[in-house]
């Protein structure tokens, strides 16, 4: 074996080793809130309190929503709730679902 193929090999195994840890990581963090209840602050200042059941392409899919409007009393949504993810400004995490 050659010096240069030596490295060659070295070089592509880390690479591969380095994309299959990215795409662990990624997995983990969009599992990470699943089946949890979070509040999803929305650009406009209003907010949607209820549990993540998923995230699909560019929304989240909630269940058991409350729309909280600043100076209006909560809301309960029926059913299930997609949020498109360009119009949240920070998902909170607050507990079990």
């Amino acid at each position: 074996m050659t010096w240069s193929l030596a490295v060659n090999l070295i070089t592509n195994v880390l690479l591969l080793a380095g994309a299959a840890g990215w795409v662990i990581y990624q997995v983990r963090a969009d599992r990470l809130a699943i089946n949890r209840r979070v509040l999803a602050n929305l650009i406009d200042g209003s907010a949607m309190d209820g549990v993540l059941i998923a995230r699909r392409r560019g929304y989240l899919v909630l269940k058991s929503v409350t729309r909280l409007d600043p100076g209006s009393e909560p809301t309960p949504v029926d059913g299930e709730v997609l949020v498109d993810k360009d119009r949240v400004d920070f998902l909170q995490v607050l507990g079990p679902g």
